[in-house]
């Protein structure tokens, strides 16, 4: 059975397309295991640079999948094993070590929008509209979800949002930190070519280590910190050397993978 995934890989980008339409793509344990294969060969492909994640038919993704959960309602360890298939699908998706890119047209709710919140770049067009709304089905987002949208947008608003459910248009979204680009629907192609360019123009090494130090700051803070002797080890390798090179030979760089 279609797991409901296309996955393309291209010039150096590995596109994932959530192309469930008909419940606005919304999240089954089947879906989210052919994400996480995907995202595993992405991790295990030195010549990917990114990899985008986005939705089809008018939807980035709707949250989990009601239905599927409805039917193992009474079946506790089901559930529980479907609840952890989106949490370590969200978790493989935060510490890939390759730029992740979530371009959301449409619905990014729930499940969804902790999808997006896992990635690093969101780019949103003017008709999304987002929430986070598990309480109002009696569920709790998991306390890494919680963090990471305390991250983006601060423990007060993180409040307003959980504690209503309410849903955000794309313009409040954008000053909120949901998302870090807002673009008309007819340019989101152009939005997306110019992040994708911008990130091929950088040392895949240095991006991986760069990721490594954010994600590390993220979850230890000021105690993630490590002595600068050990940035300074790595910091005139081969693709610095290049990166100075090509930038005073007026040419651009040509980083390995």
């Amino acid at each position: 059975m279609d797991p409901g995934l296309s996955v393309v890989t291209a010039g150096g980008v590995t596109r994932l397309t959530l192309t469930r339409p008909e419940s606005r793509n919304s999240l089954t344990r089947s879906l989210c295991a052919a994400i996480r294969s995907a995202l595993s060969a992405a991790a295990a492909d030195p010549q990917c640079r990114a990899v985008v994640i986005q939705g089809s038919g008018g939807s980035f993704a709707s949250g989990a999948d009601l239905a599927e959960f409805g039917r193992l309602r009474n079946e506790r360890a089901l559930l529980l094993a479907s609840y952890r298939e989106l949490r370590a699908t969200q978790e493989l998706l935060y510490a890939l070590d390759r730029p992740t890119v979530a371009v959301i047209d449409g619905f990014c709710l729930g499940a969804g929008l902790s999808l997006a919140l896992a990635c690093d770049i969101r780019i949103g067009t003017v008709r999304s509209v987002f929430a986070a709304p598990p309480a109002r089905l009696g569920l709790l987002y998991s306390d890494r979800e919680v963090w990471r949208l305390t991250l983006r947008v601060g423990f007060a608003r993180s409040r307003d949002l959980l504690f209503t459910g309410r849903r955000v248009a794309a313009a409040e979204a954008f000053d909120l930190g949901l998302i870090e680009r807002l673009s008309e629907v007819e340019a989101l192609d152009t939005a997306l070519n110019e992040v994708l360019d911008q990130v091929a123009a950088c040392s895949p090494r240095a991006l991986r280590k760069t990721k490594q130090q954010i994600l590390r700051f993220e979850r230890e803070g000021a105690a993630g910190v490590q002595d600068d002797t050990l940035a300074e080890e790595a910091l005139f390798d081969a693709d610095g050397v290049e990166g100075i090179g090509a930038f005073l030979e007026r040419r651009l760089p040509r980083f390995p993978p």
